[in-house]
């Protein structure tokens, strides 16, 4: 169980708690987890979301109606009159998520991607009540180590940029070291839109993306069909100073929009999301429900698929110093049969700085096996490789050859769930 707070590395590069030990964030997306359930329920679902391997929960604080109690957060809107009976209620589910071992995200006014949510209200309380409410958050939730804040919400800040600065700044006048993040649109990371040396406030990014063929994204870079892959995005996020730790907070949920996932599963889908996300630079990621609302049927997410396999994921990086690892940018390791950079079929790869460990993922493309060809000129010692199913998390020797320092290796195919999609290590 972690000892938390969380902090920053000493290098930037990922989060780790009170004891120094490294955090690997996976997180579950319950946004309306503290609105729409009992503290009982909470504790169910967060029990079940833990056995699924995940270690974060991401949520909001704020609904424009009333909570599961009949209560409202505020007196008219007005953010300097918190109605403490509501604020309670999340302090208790934040308190018992701590008891459970899991970190919790908090947004404390979600801005919304397409106006409605608390858009409006936060104009209107203007930079001053913000500030307020930011300190009253901080004093309020100063008791919760467990706890990181989010700023924004499926938006970028544009003309709410001082009143959430406002805010922040009020939260760390109480919790001057507690972890921070903004929470753009798609396409964004929090970095593109608030900068670093202009907000002090936020000490970690998320980045925010789909996929290219993704439908009915609200905001675009350019036009139709253009959002990054997750591995473009990071791979970006990577190489920008000051160096801040950042996951992929937000991306394709499952069981939402399945209709863009085609021809891939929707657990397809999200495990190629958590895969590319942590070889291509980040600390972790954020999977994503259709039960986001927790409103009904919300036991039933025992069930899904791609959840049952975040535990995976978790467990095969954890066998080993993941937080090390250093993606490969420049395409310098797989000389052959990587796929297509910006393209579903690309194969993402790191390694740790010893080269002790070289780890590649093979993406989803159909049930046919891949050919690769991997530079191992910086490898010293005895090659090994492993191929590891991210369907049923068992590991198979994988046959190779090499000439000229150069290794050949050919992928098992199906792995069992009519996909082609497998992790190989080096080393």
């Amino acid at each position: 169980m972690p000892a938390f707070p969380l902090h920053p590395s000493e290098n930037g590069r990922y989060l780790v708690d009170s004891s120094n030990k490294p955090f690997f964030y996976q997180a579950e997306t319950p946004w309306l987890i503290f609105v729409n359930l009992k503290e009982k329920d909470m504790g169910e679902l967060m029990d079940i979301r833990i056995k699924q391997g995940f270690t974060v929960i991401q949520t909001m604080a704020l609904t424009t109606g009333v909570n599961v109690n009949g209560d409202k957060p505020f007196e008219n809107n007005d953010f300097t009159k918190p109605n403490l009976a509501y604020f309670e209620h999340i302090r208790n589910g934040i308190q018992l998520a701590e008891k459970k071992g899991l970190l919790v995200g908090l947004s404390m006014a979600w801005k919304g991607c397409c106006g409605g949510d608390w858009t409006d209200i936060i104009l209107q309380n203007g930079s001053k009540n913000c500030r307020e409410y930011g300190r009253f958050l901080g004093k309020y939730f100063a008791g919760c180590k467990n706890l990181f804040w989010i700023q924004g919400g499926d938006n970028d800040p544009g003309s709410h940029t001082d009143n959430y600065r406002q805010i922040a700044l009020g939260i760390k006048e109480s919790m001057p070291d507690v972890l921070q993040t903004y929470h753009a649109s798609s396409g964004h990371s929090s970095s593109d839109v608030v900068n670093y040396l202009d907000h002090s406030w936020m000490n970690f990014t998320w980045t925010y993306t789909y996929f290219r063929n993704k439908h009915n994204v609200w905001i675009y870079i350019d036009g139709f069909n253009e959002l990054p892959e997750v591995y473009e995005m990071n791979h970006i996020e990577y190489r920008k100073y000051p160096v801040k730790p950042f996951v992929l907070g937000e991306s394709q949920y499952e069981g939402e929009d399945t209709a863009s996932c085609k021809p891939f599963t929707p657990a397809e889908i999200v495990r190629r999301q958590a895969y590319w996300s942590v070889l291509s630079g980040s600390c972790g990621h954020a999977y994503g429900s259709w039960c986001w609302m927790v409103i009904q049927n919300w036991r039933k997410v025992e069930n899904d698929r791609g959840a049952s396999q975040m535990g995976l994921v978790r467990s095969f990086f954890e066998a080993f110093p993941w937080y090390n690892l250093v993606p490969d940018i420049d395409r310098k390791l797989i000389t052959d049969g990587h796929g297509t950079y910006g393209k579903t079929d690309f194969a993402t790869a790191a390694f740790l700085p010893d080269f002790s460990k070289l780890v590649i993922y093979l993406p989803p493309s159909g049930k046919e096996k891949r050919s690769l060809k991997v530079n191992i000129s910086g490898f010293k010692g005895k090659i090994e490789a492993q191929w590891y199913n991210p369907v049923s998390g068992i590991y198979t020797v994988a046959d190779f050859e090499i000439e000229k320092e150069i290794l050949e290796v050919t992928s098992p195919g199906d792995n069992g769930e009519g996909s082609n999609d497998w992790l190989l290590l080096i080393g």
